[in-house]
């Protein structure tokens, strides 16, 4: 029993600390950052002494990995200028979107590193690191069953493929957050889905994080990207990586690493 409880300790503390790795050097706001430090003080105090009570101030771990249950606005009801006809009715779309976060401060250079490795998405500056954004929409009104549990079986292939990438050219890696939404499911009314999240280094994947203490690190605006809240277009600052223009240097780093012939002439 003993040995167990230590193997399931020890994979918390390697889960916290590749967490940490990857949120270095990122400019975490203060009010955030306060609340990690209680995150933080909260769980250097469930020591031995603690054992077998009740943790206090830190949230339990299974309702940190729960899928949240999302209740959202419909897409017609977003639209204000769109109306249903009498006896027309909105068919249900099921959609992925994919939040790639980087510890990069500047989203033109995020933007510029995409397009030089031909990786199509949009990238938006937050206060917590450049991010990139694709959406994914179904060719069916809803997730296969299966899809809809989360996890990493359920990353779009084009989606791990971005944070792949992405994760040999930052420092430390980073971070895939995927929410599969749906519309009108069922008896739910609305939206509603779950997020997920996996940690990318050196173009690999690792093990799910919690997606809760992902956003509580972030800025806002990534789970309002991620629960369709906010569309990344609409967002100031943002760039489209398949119309960025490289300059020279660019164009020079970008057929190093995209046709593997070395660095252009100047």
């Amino acid at each position: 029993m003993s040995d167990k409880h230590s193997s399931s300790a020890a994979d918390h503390d390697d889960l916290d600390a590749a967490f940490a790795a990857m949120m270095e050097g990122l400019e975490v706001p203060e009010d955030t950052r306060a609340d990690l430090e209680a995150l933080d003080a909260a769980a250097a105090g469930d020591g031995p002494a603690g054992a077998g009570g009740s943790h206090h101030g830190r949230p339990d771990d299974d309702t940190l990995d729960a899928p949240p249950a999302l209740s959202l606005p419909t897409r017609s009801q977003d639209q204000p200028g769109k109306t249903e006809q009498p006896g027309q009715t909105e068919l249900p779309q099921a959609v992925k979107i994919a939040v790639v976060l980087t510890p990069l401060a500047n989203a033109e250079a995020l933007a510029q590193l995409c397009a030089m490795s031909g990786l199509d998405c949009l990238v938006l500056p937050t206060r917590t690191g450049a991010v990139a954004v694709k959406e994914f929409v179904s060719a069916h009104s809803e997730w296969d069953v299966s899809e809809l549990l989360g996890g990493v079986e359920t990353e779009p292939a084009e989606a791990a493929e971005l944070a792949g990438r992405l994760s040999h050219l930052a420092r430390g890696g980073t971070i895939l957050l995927t929410a599969d939404l749906a519309t009108d499911v069922g008896i739910e009314k609305g939206l509603s889905g779950s997020v997920t999240a996996r940690g990318y280094e050196r173009g690999e994947g690792g093990p799910d994080m919690s997606a809760g203490l992902v956003l509580a690190s972030v800025d806002p605006v990534v789970e309002d990207l991620l629960l369709g809240v906010s569309k990344p277009e609409d967002l100031p600052g943002v760039l489209r990586s398949k119309e960025v223009k490289l300059g020279p240097l660019g164009r020079w780093m970008g057929r190093g690493m995209g046709m593997g012939k070395g660095p252009a002439p100047m």
